[in-house]
């Protein structure tokens, strides 16, 4: 049965980057004129301001540089993350200045949990959180290493033989330049890292419920084999990505890396499957999966 608008749980604020694990930032006068003196040991819980105190300590100390920091709401937990396209975003053209910011980070201890590196035949080398790892890392993603994009297509056309793998893995990565784009480009719609990475995560997933042969299982087989099931691959991603999360622990895992699952996974099941009564969710739009 279809919910009340006054039923439904509140949606959270777009505009808030904030998190569990990132403290106000309290820091008193004697503080603030010796900055790092008292910064946490772990730099997954530092604010935007500690994250500033941190890089002045390493020599940082471009004024411009320190307050798009405080702009983009950078966090210690996402430090270990930043890549090519954070650096541009911040206005680090000097390549000196980009191996020393990076070189900076990845020497701190907290920072074992670095970004990987996948060579992928379109994009090329693409980056991908931490987080997004785990998630390829599980069974129910590595068995889309199975089936095929092209369904029967391979049978005709043996060159038609890349995955459901390869594939998630380029819409996921293309999902993260689109959202990171319109967070530049628009500002005034305030997208955080948070929903930035809710976005990857959607992209990742939004085929984790194909069956075999792709769309010729959903589209033939199903309405063969069970007439009175009207199934689509979208609610079996939905369904499997519960599956994903649940059967592998994830949901402190997010929370490690700055997400609120009680929130974020339901905005990430509406990506994938779109909101519930969405006027487009029947219809096939067959170019996007």
């Amino acid at each position: 049965m279809q919910k009340t608008d006054s039923e439904r749980p509140s949606k959270r604020s777009r505009c808030d980057d904030s998190s569990p694990r990132t403290p106000p930032n309290t820091l008193s006068a004697a503080e603030e004129r010796s900055p790092g003196s008292r910064l946490p040991a772990d730099r997954r819980t530092w604010d935007s301001e500690q994250v500033c105190s941190f890089l002045q300590l390493n020599g940082f100390k471009d004024p411009a540089l320190l307050d798009r920091i405080r702009e983009k709401k950078i966090t210690g937990s996402l430090l270990p993350c930043l890549d090519e396209s954070h650096l541009d975003n911040l206005g680090i053209g000097s390549l000196w200045e980009r191996r020393k910011l990076l070189n900076c980070i990845r020497l701190s201890k907290t920072c074992v949990d670095a970004v990987k590196v996948i060579n992928d035949p379109i994009h090329g080398h693409i980056e991908f959180h931490p987080l997004l790892i785990k998630i390829i890392d599980t069974p129910q993603f590595q068995r889309l290493r199975y089936i095929k994009q092209l369904g029967g297509a391979y049978y005709v056309f043996p060159g038609a033989s890349h995955n459901r793998f390869e594939h998630s893995l380029g819409v996921g990565y293309l999902a993260g330049r689109l959202v990171r784009e319109l967070s530049e480009k628009q500002p005034e719609l305030h997208i955080s890292e948070r929903d930035i990475l809710c976005v990857q995560i959607a992209g990742l997933c939004h085929d984790l419920g194909h069956g075999p042969f792709s769309h010729m299982f959903d589209g033939r087989f199903i309405p063969l084999a069970r007439r009175d099931v009207k199934w689509k691959h979208e609610q079996g991603s939905v369904d499997m990505f519960e599956h994903l999360v649940n059967s592998n622990d994830l949901k402190p895992v997010m929370e490690y890396y700055g997400l609120i699952p009680e929130e974020d996974i339901c905005f990430i099941k509406e990506q994938i499957a779109g909101p519930p009564d969405s006027p487009i969710k029947n219809e096939s739009i067959w170019f996007l999966t």
